[in-house]
């Protein structure tokens, strides 16, 4: 008899008002980048996280890749970005023309050391004219991207500081983050270069793809807005500077405002799922959970202790058998073709930790009996070791 469980990882609620949405744009015909949805979602994100600005474009990558642009990364230089990210992070970087320069991670929340990334550029870099040289290499420093692994936050006065004190451009992927707040404090209290966020399919809103900008800075805001729809200066076809074919469509974001209208009970029901997975999943002596950071859940993980020896396989696949979704998270950039001869800085933490982490069904549709029904596979599963 097949099993009469189907539980995804992470998957869409679009069970409000997105068909109504999408049947206004193809009645008036505003599906590409004009129409009155973009603007709406734009000004909701603005309202939701604080800042005082959001470009929204077509996806996350593209997001990070423009803010990257505008802060100056050109050709040879490095940006500072953590080894256990998604491929995303790196592959902006390149896109600029830039080298990835890997640091080691924080194991309390899966994010970029940020002390760490104090003693590189003080030890590894000399400032010569306003701007962070690497002694060895020649490279310019141009950038730090930290990111907010799965939804956990760096401390915003830590990321605030190393702005201030460093005065290069810090621009924080927090592409699962939208909900995340520190200390109480909206994202918008960031005081960085920018901020972007992704509305893939898997995050705890979606566009059916897209992403966005924000940031606090005015004139950093008009020149994404402006270099987002391919730096067009007036009505005739005259593009005054370089610009990306990047703006988000009025389809993609009529099914983001749906979403945001639904932003406190996405939020809360992350939060809720995360909650029900530490109180009663039975691991402890092999497994825990990073519970005193600020997150917005966007994906439940547990990670297994450093000193319990199994391979995590066989819990994927006996889960598979019982209608559960389980799996890994990203591999370290380290160990990825691309990118495995990069500037990088004892990467301990991230190569030994990746193995360990065991993301969980997370999506904001999941059931009372789809979570009680993980649960108990999941106990079974450890209880039999």
């Amino acid at each position: 008899m097949s099993n009469k469980f189907n539980i995804p990882l992470a998957i869409p609620n679009i069970s409000g008002n997105e068909a109504r949405n999408l049947s206004e744009c193809i009645e008036t015909k505003f599906v590409s980048s004009v129409g009155k949805f973009v603007d709406e979602f734009e000004n909701q994100l603005e309202r939701l996280t604080t800042f005082k600005h959001a470009c929204a474009v077509n996806s996350g990558t593209s997001a990070l890749s423009l803010s990257l642009h505008n802060s100056g990364v050109r050709n040879n230089d490095l940006v500072i970005i953590p080894d256990y990210t998604f491929v995303a992070t790196a592959n902006a970087v390149k896109h600029c023309g830039g080298d990835p320069w890997l640091i080691d991670i924080n194991p309390k929340n899966l994010n970029l050391d940020i002390k760490r990334v104090k003693n590189a550029i003080e030890e590894n870099c000399k400032k010569v004219r306003g701007s962070w040289w690497h002694k060895k290499t020649g490279q310019r420093l141009a950038a730090i991207v930290p990111v907010f692994a799965l939804g956990n936050a760096i401390n915003f006065k830590e990321l605030n500081d190393l702005y201030s004190n460093f005065g290069i451009p810090v621009i924080v992927d927090a592409a699962g983050a939208l909900g995340v707040t520190s200390d109480k404090q909206a994202l918008g209290k960031l005081k960085i270069t920018c901020a972007t966020i992704s509305f893939n399919g898997n995050k705890t809103f979606t566009s059916g793809g897209g992403g966005a900008i924000l940031t606090n800075n005015s004139e950093f805001y008009r020149t994404c807005k402006h270099t987002s729809t391919t730096a067009r200066s007036g009505y005739e076809y005259i593009h005054d500077q370089i610009g990306f074919n990047h703006r988000m469509t009025n389809i993609q974001a009529a099914v983001g405002c749906a979403q945001l209208e639904r932003y406190d009970e996405f939020i809360n029901k992350k939060s809720y799922i995360h909650k029900f997975y530490s109180k009663n999943l039975n691991i402890s002596d092999f497994a825990s959970f990073h519970e005193n950071i600020c997150s917005s859940r966007w994906i439940s993980y547990c990670l297994v202790k450093d000193n319990f020896n199994i391979d995590l396989e066989k819990l994927y696949n006996y889960a598979q058998k019982k209608g559960i979704q389980l799996r890994p998270f990203w591999v370290p950039m380290q160990m990825q073709p691309p990118f495995k001869l990069c500037l990088k800085q004892n990467l301990k933490v991230s190569k030994s930790i990746y193995k360990r982490v065991c993301t969980l069904p997370s999506s904001t549709n999941i059931s009372e009996d789809e979570l009680n029904h993980t649960v108990h596979v999941i106990n079974t599963f450890f209880k039999s070791i």
